[in-house]
């Protein structure tokens, strides 16, 4: 059986005061935005979905809620979380991170104990080329980066987050660098569509692609 998690306790402060709707709540036309990535995961054979949360009201589709009653960061909920994993491998993913490929290549990568989806961003900005320094030679708009960053998918062997995960505080900082210290962590590069829903303007941009 495979098993993924859902990482959606963030406030969503970005998108405040816009919106005060908590961000898996967010409505990407017809479906919240929890419920997609839960049909999402689904449509590719994941089974049991644990979605890591401070409530447990935010679907009404079969999930298990890990249920946080003190903010533990994306570190200590995905340990907390894992509890609940039956089997020794799971799928954690950010709740506003939607990508469009099958997240059994990235499972099936993490043979060495973790694995993390990698993409190259387009940037919000326009890129400018000068020559010495003040002519302009290329003006690029959302020009996209060279360099790789996390997509927030990621795959862990339970074993690794028994012993590396912090009971607080978010994996990203140290954790993902002592994974890679310890030759365990594996990069799986992504080129599709990214979307990330952190600003007002990233939720039009998702509700206008799906529409």
């Amino acid at each position: 059986m495979r098993e993924a998690i859902i990482l959606a306790g963030g406030q969503g402060w970005r998108l405040k005061p816009t919106t005060w709707i908590p961000k898996p709540l967010l409505r990407i036309n017809r479906e919240t935005l929890i419920d997609r990535q839960i049909n999402w995961l689904r449509s590719h054979g994941f089974e049991k979905v644990v979605v890591a949360s401070n409530r447990d009201d935010l679907t009404k589709l079969s999930v298990t809620f890990s249920i946080e009653e003190e903010n533990l960061g994306t570190g200590g909920a995905t340990k907390k979380a894992f509890k609940n994993i039956n089997g020794t491998l799971a799928y954690v993913m950010n709740v506003d991170d939607i990508v469009f490929y099958d997240p059994n290549e990235l499972y099936d990568y993490a043979t060495k104990g973790a694995g993390t989806l990698l993409a190259k961003p387009t940037l919000p900005f326009s890129r400018v080329t000068l020559r010495n320094g003040i002519e302009v030679l290329r003006f690029e708009r959302r020009s996209t980066l060279d360099s790789y960053v996390s997509a927030g998918h990621h795959v862990f062997k339970k074993a690794v987050v028994e012993r590396y995960f912090p009971e607080k505080g978010d994996f990203e900082f140290t954790t993902m660098q002592r994974l890679a210290d310890q030759k365990v962590l594996r990069g799986y590069t992504y080129h599709g569509m990214w979307l990330t829903i952190n600003t007002m303007k990233d939720l039009l941009e998702a509700r206008t692609y799906f529409k």
